[in-house]
């Protein structure tokens, strides 16, 4: 068995891009939800390489500061990705509130005002992506439960930090999932996906964590050496502060 702590973490990077190169290629999306964020952009650096045109789809609370935004156009200019920008003003949010509820379940929420507003945001990139007839859209589902990219992990031990990403790999909140399947709209989420998993768990916690304890420097030096550095070292933004519904919190 080759001891993780002795191999450079160069070596997981090029395996990870490897396999996460394969799956893409596999199955490919002519659209995707961007944030701006660390795990949409590599899957959209990915997909480009493997010759694959993408049309982004991106929604914001209007009347919210969408912190995700300037990143969001560096993106697509960058990687010459045409991107819809939804939108979404509070009659919208109050009217779609029901749906977006009725899809995910009442019972699976543990911070209602906090999770449903990040998820009308899911609900309104998804159906959009419906109406624009994709036949599947990528997602960053899973990036940071994987890749370390919440704070609390960044300090956990070693073997502590391996449960919460193993745990989460199967019983991790992905609402845009549930939502997908209410909306018969198909979700392709990489980070999800058996093969890169497997090669994914593999990772040791160094990899993870970065000298800064900054957390996903895996993805960071991917997005680094494609020249992507705006996104590679952007701070970890809550979904609700990129979308901007931060500033809202109403319930069915």
């Amino acid at each position: 068995m080759v001891d993780r702590i002795n191999v450079n973490c160069s070596v997981f990077e090029y395996r990870l891009l490897d396999v996460l190169s394969r799956y893409i290629q596999r199955i490919p999306c002519e659209c995707i939800a961007l944030s701006g964020g660390i795990d949409t952009t590599l899957i959209a650096v990915v997909a480009k390489l493997n010759g694959i045109e993408l049309n982004g789809f991106y929604a914001y609370y209007k009347d919210g500061i969408p912190r995700d935004m300037p990143f969001i156009i560096h993106v697509s200019k960058k990687l010459n990705i045409p991107i819809k920008l939804f939108a979404m003003d509070l009659n919208y949010v109050k009217r779609v509130l029901n749906d977006v509820y009725r899809c995910i379940g009442g019972g699976e929420y543990n911070e209602l005002c906090v999770e449903l507003r990040n998820d009308v945001v899911f609900y309104t990139v998804l159906e959009a992506a419906k109406e624009h007839g994709c036949s599947c859209i990528y997602t960053g589902s899973g990036g940071d439960e994987v890749f370390a990219g919440y704070g609390f992990m960044l300090w956990l031990r070693e073997e502590e930090l391996e449960g919460y990403r193993e745990k989460w790999t199967t019983m991790g909140r992905y609402p845009e999932l549930e939502i997908s399947k209410c909306l018969g709209v198909n979700v392709v989420a990489p980070y999800l996906s058996k093969e890169v998993l497997e090669e994914a768990m593999k990772i040791p916690a160094k990899c993870l964590r970065g000298s800064g304890f900054e957390g996903k420097r895996v993805l960071r030096n991917l997005l680094n050496g494609f020249g992507m550095e705006l996104v590679g070292e952007r701070a970890k933004t809550p979904a609700e502060a990129g979308a901007g519904t931060d500033s809202i919190c109403i319930t069915p």
